[in-house]
């Protein structure tokens, strides 16, 4: 078994912020979607926030993404691992 004692702010940061930008580009598409068959459905078709929301959302939740895997990154070095000793693993 090997224990994991330190994760690297920047490592886990660049990887949350890789999950949130495809998350951000999945919830920007369906927020497109629906707002073109909701919007069409009542008449009223907006490319615009649909174009908007696929080119803004990815770019904010990538950047909520590496922001939160800053602060788990450094609340799991400076506190879980002192009090907790880490995370096993074990390795082939």
């Amino acid at each position: 078994m090997k224990t994991i004692t330190y994760v690297s702010k920047k490592s886990l940061a660049n990887i949350f912020g890789i999950f949130g930008l495809f998350s951000g580009l999945f919830m920007g598409l369906m927020t497109a979607f629906i707002g073109n068959v909701g919007g069409a459905m009542i008449g009223f078709v907006s490319t615009t926030f649909s174009a908007i929301s696929i080119i803004v959302m990815p770019i904010f939740y990538s950047g909520i993404g590496y922001i939160s895997g800053y602060v788990f990154a450094s609340i799991y070095n400076k506190v879980i691992v002192p009090k907790l000793g880490g995370i096993e693993i074990e390795l082939r």
